[in-house]
């Protein structure tokens, strides 16, 4: 009986050997053959219709929806048919580790349910997506983008509640996925990626520029209020100088004459500006503005 048992047990242990090995297989198999698409296969003449969109969703393909966060994102897959493959969402940081067993997870899934190919559906939430998007794509699995206007429109669709949850708005997303409700994301590479992040750098320069030079007229306007007859540009050269050193009436009188030329004189700045000190002085004694402050506000300056 015992002879018998244990070939029995040596059998059973050879079979789960072999599925094993076999599930190996097909797991490495469908890693090798994943192949992500991006806007630049799949856009004609800068256009992905609908029907672009229904096509390339195929009945071979695993579709993920992904809820973006800022440490932690949420994943769950259904089929082409609107059916749930993973039981519960599944739950990953965002790390190279994370990312690591995200797609392990999704790997599984599809030799489980006999997919070939995935597709990510994320909703793109500020920056926080970037990442997680690039490494995807650079390890074969396509990178789509819901809009999150229509995320918020179909929530009632699933339960009846608007209520935001971690584990539903993954498979919103994944649905719209399906229905070809989708967009591809633009990521630049290499040369026009430089092109871009300067570009936004530029505009995040001079929308600081702007609003350092509001709060700029807002104090002259309010302690020195002929500044502008007196120091002509705010942003000139010789009206910056002045202004580090002494923004208000009282500092320019006490510079004196000889102080405001000394102070131009060290900035090294040459032109017409140096005739016009005693100018600024007859504006800064005859000055209206508030004195209370100054000194607070200078600071500001």
């Amino acid at each position: 009986m015992n002879v018998k048992s244990t070939k029995a047990k040596n059998q059973v242990t050879t079979v789960n050997i072999f599925e094993q090995q076999e599930l190996i297989a097909k797991v490495e198999a469908i890693k090798s053959n994943l192949k992500a698409s991006t806007w630049h296969e799949l856009e004609t003449k800068g256009k992905f219709t609908k029907n672009d969109k229904l096509s390339f969703i195929s009945d071979d393909m695993l579709i993920l929806g992904c809820d973006i966060g800022s440490d932690t994102h949420y994943i769950r897959a259904i089929d082409t048919r609107g059916r749930e493959l993973s039981k519960s969402a599944f739950k990953f940081s965002n790390s190279f580790e994370g990312f690591q067993s995200a797609k392990e997870w999704a790997v599984q899934l599809a030799v489980t349910h006999q997919k070939e190919q995935i597709v990510l559906g994320l909703e793109p939430t500020g920056h926080y997506w970037f990442c997680l998007a690039t490494w995807m794509i650079s390890n074969g699995i396509s990178v789509v983008q819901v809009n999150p206007y229509a995320v918020k429109q179909t929530k009632e669709i699933e339960d009846n509640s608007q209520l935001k949850d971690d584990t539903k708005d993954p498979k919103l997303i994944a649905n719209l996925v399906k229905d070809g409700n989708y967009g591809m994301p633009y990521l630049p590479e290499k040369l026009y990626a430089d092109l871009r992040r300067l570009s936004m750098f530029r505009d995040q320069l001079c929308e600081d520029r702007i609003r350092c030079l509001n709060r700029l007229h807002r104090e002259m306007k309010i302690y020195f209020p002929e500044y502008k007859d007196a120091l002509g540009k705010v942003d000139g050269a010789f009206c910056l100088e002045l202004v580090k050193k002494a923004p208000f009436p009282e500092a320019l009188i006490a510079l004196g004459n000889e102080g405001i030329r000394q102070i131009w004189h060290e900035a090294k700045l040459r032109g017409r500006g140096y005739s016009r000190a005693d100018e600024i002085l007859k504006y800064a004694r005859e000055s209206i503005g508030v004195k209370d402050g100054a000194d607070a506000s200078s600071l500001a300056v």
